[in-house]
């Protein structure tokens, strides 16, 4: 009887495994990130650039590119060290996300690419001024070259910057009647 059971069991087990593994059986497709990776994990950004995942060192401030051998993320494992985490693609903190868009131009009011300047309730174009707390002399700041990528402004003692928006901006709104 056991080896009437022992027999019934093994082809029981042969058909499974046989109907099983068919020919005809549906494969499932392989599933490629944008770096051709099997289930990997790279996307594409807002700029049609492919990102993928890396290693940063938090220590040395070192990206390292995480690299598939093999091509697929299956059985992959990452060994990190002290001070090393995983950034994905679509991380609030990658700065490679987007990083290839050529961003708009934009100009104020004023005219100046990239300035500060608004239009205020009344319509004025307000900018900003340099502000000196002891003789009470504002100064408009001037753009050279209409840009205000790389402009510096040294202040002396006593004065401050104001932006057309501050709380402490007396000109703001002032043209209104």
């Amino acid at each position: 009887m056991k080896t009437k059971i022992k027999f019934l069991v093994s082809i029981f087990a042969l058909t499974l495994i046989f109907t099983a593994c068919k020919k005809d059986a549906v494969t499932p497709e392989l599933v490629l990130d944008c770096l051709e990776v099997v289930n990997g994990v790279a996307v594409i950004d807002s700029c049609g650039d492919c990102q993928g995942a890396y290693v940063y060192n938090m220590i040395t401030h070192d990206p390292s590119e995480i690299v598939m051998l093999g091509g697929d993320t299956n059985g992959a494992s990452a060994t990190l060290t002290a001070g090393q985490v995983i950034i994905l693609p679509q991380d609030a903190g990658n700065p490679y996300w987007n990083s290839g868009c050529i961003p708009a131009v934009v100009y104020d009011c004023m005219g100046v690419e990239n300035g500060v300047a608004v239009v205020d309730s009344c319509g004025d174009c307000q900018g900003s001024y340099v502000y000196n707390m002891i003789t009470h002399d504002p100064t408009e700041i001037v753009m050279l070259g209409g840009d205000t990528n790389g402009i510096s402004v040294t202040l002396l003692p006593g004065q401050v910057i104001i932006l057309p928006e501050d709380a402490g901006n007396p000109y703001w709104n002032s043209g209104c009647k």
